[in-house]
């Protein structure tokens, strides 16, 4: 197009005629056929079949037959190939057959020749990545063919990568049902069981177990939430019915709720140095990879991951190198882990313990306790350093600390009281001495001053029992105690104003339970009626109503009692191995004392 041309002013007028002097200007002027077929409104195939009757060609010919190439060989075709450019003239207004034109100088028409040639390759690599074409249908207007887009075939020197849960996989018969009425005997030696606490179903039992548990009798687990159990090798969700598998040797399951679980990927483990990186697996409630995080660590058995509800980020605490803990949040929206939490590194005469963490009742966070231990010639747990509550929400920020000086902090489910139990210094003694009996102090969770303490109390009892001790409505604490010379169990009121003695639980023939520390109590989390005994027996305070499932083989494992919701009380069997933790100290008489000073608690 010549300089100073507008597209507007090279237009048809009218009629055939207007329409082949426009074509004579614009094949003088050198003009690509593709702006041609823009100029005249047409196709591009008609634009070429109209430039070869503008030529002399032969008006019966179709583009792509004698008169041009096929889209599969017009990339192999140089300028000029393919024969004369013909064509039938549809596209013309009005119809019928353009008039012969005195043909234009052959360099102009071998240019625009040349021009098609390069503008079909480009048709055909188009249509090779799956797009679209224009295809006139004996009218003029012109239709959009879609094209399916190819494969792209990958190079034999690639090898697909699987993806991080490819060991994971569905299965069906893995696990098998157990029902038993009220009072039915627990005879099996494998397996985990949930009994109903409430109502008509009150003592009835759900159990489920592997159908093939191999030479040694595997550990079961539970969600908090209750919906899936597990083992070291397959997991089962009660509610659809539907259980996955996967090798032992490639994944391990870290932990898992109702909204997600966090696998590590066992085979991608490193050692350098004396520190342990792996890859850490975040998935949604159906298993399925949500997020990969690579962390150094060991993770801690005693701290269960927390999960954000929704199952999108989760608290992990791992063990730094055996030295030191620290927790990380795991953002499975943005792929992304940090430490949020890292105690000092121990020293000669310090150790960092991280504590089990509490989730908030409004579901916003959770309360992470954690201690400085002295090492010192007296033992764990006299004296300590100091014991620190954080509160995180869960996008990782932390809203506040609060110190206590306590060994162990259980936090109220409203958060407003901690508890924690001490073996209190002798003010002034030289060298420092500490009492013989061990007291419990109640805390404002506001403030981090002390209310009142439990004196010859413990909250540290069971066989590594984890769990509340305080009720679901906040208005009252378990502890171990004695009362009338009887070691029991009995419930504190937050105002430190009276001690309510529990009864015993049935009484067993096994030697495994007849020691009162090991029938510990724990309060249910969403009822405050409701106390849990030795993970096998519960009491209702409202109904003085035991219910019970004693198993006829061994004690049971190492589980929290209780499930979150649906008011079910929870046994795995078999009996894992534990780790043995010394009692603090004796109890005496148990009493309640109230006083400002609180002397000895701020040693």
């Amino acid at each position: 197009m010549a300089d100073g041309d507008q597209p507007g002013e090279l237009r048809p007028r009218e009629g055939a005629g207007a329409t082949s002097r426009l074509l004579e200007e614009l094949l003088a002027q050198g003009t690509p056929v593709a702006e041609i077929a823009v100029r005249l409104g047409i196709s591009v195939p008609d634009a070429h079949a109209r430039i070869g009757l503008a030529g002399g060609g032969e008006p019966g010919a179709e583009p792509g037959q004698s008169g041009g190439l096929p889209p599969s060989l017009a990339r192999q075709a140089g300028p000029g190939a393919g024969g004369s450019q013909t064509g039938r003239g549809r596209g013309f207004p009005g119809g019928g057959t353009a008039p012969k034109q005195t043909p234009p100088p052959e360099p102009r028409r071998g240019l625009s020749r040349r021009a098609f040639l390069a503008l079909a390759s480009a048709g055909v690599a188009g249509l090779a990545a799956g797009g679209a074409f224009f295809a006139t249908r004996g009218s003029e207007e012109a239709d959009t063919v879609a094209r399916p887009a190819r494969p792209v075939p990958v190079p034999p020197t690639l090898t697909p990568v699987p993806p991080p849960l490819a060991a994971l996989q569905p299965a069906t018969g893995v696990f098998r049902e157990i029902a038993l009425e009220p009072g039915e005997p627990l005879r099996e030696e494998q397996g985990i069981f949930f009994m109903g606490t409430r109502g008509d179903g009150a003592g009835s039992v759900r159990g489920w177990q592997l159908t093939e548990p191999g030479g040694e009798a595997p550990a079961y687990r539970a969600s908090k939430d209750g919906r899936f159990v597990a083992t070291g090798s397959a997991i089962h969700d009660r509610t659809s019915g539907q259980s996955w598998v996967w090798p032992e040797e490639e994944l391990r399951l870290v932990g898992f709720s109702q909204d997600a679980a966090l696998f590590e990927l066992l085979k991608e483990r490193q050692s350098k140095a004396n520190v342990r990186t792996g890859r850490y697996v975040l998935t949604d409630g159906n298993l399925e990879e949500r997020a990969v995080f690579p962390l150094s660590g060991e993770p801690l058995p005693t701290i269960p991951v927390m999960f954000e509800p929704g199952g999108k980020r989760a608290f992990l605490a791992l063990d730094q190198n055996g030295r030191y803990p620290a927790l990380f949040l795991l953002d499975g929206t943005r792929g992304e882990a940090r430490a949020v939490l890292a105690p000092r590194q121990p020293t000669a005469l310090r150790r960092a313990i991280l504590h089990a963490p509490t989730a908030l009742a409004d579901r916003t966070g959770i309360l992470m306790p954690y201690s400085y231990w002295p090492l010192r010639p007296q033992g764990i747990g006299y004296g300590v350093f100091a014991t620190f509550v954080a509160r995180f929400g869960w996008a990782g920020e932390r809203q506040s600390v609060a110190r206590v000086r306590v060994d162990r902090v259980f936090v109220s489910p409203d958060g407003a009281y901690m508890a924690g139990e001490r073996v209190l210094h002798i003010p002034e003694s030289r060298p420092p001495a500490y009492e013989e009996t061990s007291t419990v102090i109640v805390i404002d969770g506001k403030t981090g001053g002390n209310l009142f303490r439990i004196r010859s109390a413990r909250l540290n009892y069971g066989d590594e029992l984890a769990g509340s001790r305080w009720l679901s409505d906040s208005s009252g604490l378990v502890v171990q105690s004695r009362i009338g010379g009887k070691l029991g169990y009995s419930i504190v009121d937050t105002e430190g104003s009276r001690l309510e003695p529990l009864p015993d639980p049935p009484r067993r023939s096994d030697e495994w339970f007849t020691h009162p520390d090991i029938r510990g109590g724990v309060a249910s989390p969403d009822d405050p009626s409701l106390i849990s005994f030795g993970r096998t027996d519960v009491y209702d305070r409202a109904s003085g109503r035991w219910t019970s499932m004693a198993p006829e083989a061994g004690a049971p494992a190492h589980l929290e009692p209780w499930t979150d919701t649906g008011g079910e009380m929870v046994l795995a069997l078999p009996h894992q191995p534990h780790r043995v933790i010394p009692l603090l100290a004796d109890i005496e008489e148990t009493h309640i004392e109230h006083t400002s000073s609180l002397a000895g608690t701020s040693s």
